[in-house]
């Protein structure tokens, strides 16, 4: 018989050209026993099955085989709150919690704010945001119908009742009448020409939520233009968008006569975070 502590030291070395071989093995352990982190150190001891042998050496190849861990465990921990996910959708990435931040340091005049997430995915700004502010009203946009389901999911398992997700392809389906005071937006930025740069467990991600034409600038290009017609006067824009094109999305922004707009950085101390405000009227 292998014990859990067996298991996991194989599972290691199976794991080793992993970024975090202990911590995937942790996870899928975890996925087919049920059992807590603290459970599984408690009682290593504890003899797995044939059966959770079986499961788990399935759920190994496929990890070796470079599929991302979060979407063979189903599940990706995004500030403190799990997220469902699946294979064909975009993971919540750590960076992105730099753009929350910078987000929540914002001062508005009421508490009644209205918040347009462009591409939400699985809901991973929109329901964080409306977890740290319930009095806002958020409104999602997604047009991968997989994603779209699985904000919903989200939605309901994080018991967040002031967000709304729409079907759309960016600005698509949204009435010109209505205002927003903050437009968020992690687009697909990625040069078709720096994929190969990328962790192999991009490939298993769907292309149109990672690349853009025009060297990553055409979604961020759309996003510019059309976001002054949908934002209240004094409101504000925040873009994710690669390390290496804050100028270019300063001067997108620049061009639409935004105002205050300044690029913040991320935990790698990359620029990351592009920001500015629609002029007052």
């Amino acid at each position: 018989m292998i014990t859990w502590n067996k298991w996991l030291n194989l599972a290691c070395l199976k794991l080793k050209h992993s970024l975090s071989p202990k911590l995937d093995a942790e996870l899928l352990l975890q996925k087919v026993t049920r059992k807590s982190k603290i459970q599984l150190l408690t009682f290593g001891e504890t003899n797995l099955s044939f059966k959770q042998i079986q499961t788990l050496q399935l759920l190994i190849n496929r990890r070796s085989q470079g599929e991302p861990i979060a979407h063979i465990i189903g599940v990706k921990e995004f500030w403190s709150l799990n997220f469902k996910v699946s294979p064909g959708v975009f993971i919540p990435r750590p960076d992105t919690e730099c753009l929350i931040e910078q987000i929540l340091n914002l001062n508005f005049n009421s508490d009644n704010v209205e918040i347009l997430d462009l591409g939400t995915g699985v809901g991973t700004i929109a329901l964080t945001l409306a977890s740290e502010r319930p009095s806002w009203n958020i409104t999602g946009i997604e047009q991968q119908k997989q994603a779209l389901s699985l904000a919903h999911k989200n939605k309901l398992l994080l018991d967040c009742k002031n967000v709304n997700f729409i079907y759309g392809n960016w600005f698509k389906y949204l009435k010109n009448s209505k205002k927003f005071d903050l437009i968020v937006s992690n687009p697909p930025y990625i040069n078709k020409k720096d994929l190969h740069w990328l962790s192999k467990d991009v490939y298993f991600e769907p292309r149109n939520a990672l690349i853009s034409k025009n060297s990553g600038l055409s979604d961020l290009m759309i996003i510019c233009q059309y976001s002054k017609y949908y934002l209240c006067p004094s409101g504000w824009i925040f873009l994710e968008h690669g390390w290496n094109q804050g100028k270019q999305v300063r001067n997108l922004l620049s061009k639409q006569q935004f105002i205050n707009i300044c690029t913040k950085f991320d935990y790698n101390n990359c620029e990351r975070i592009t920001c500015g405000q629609w002029k007052p009227t």
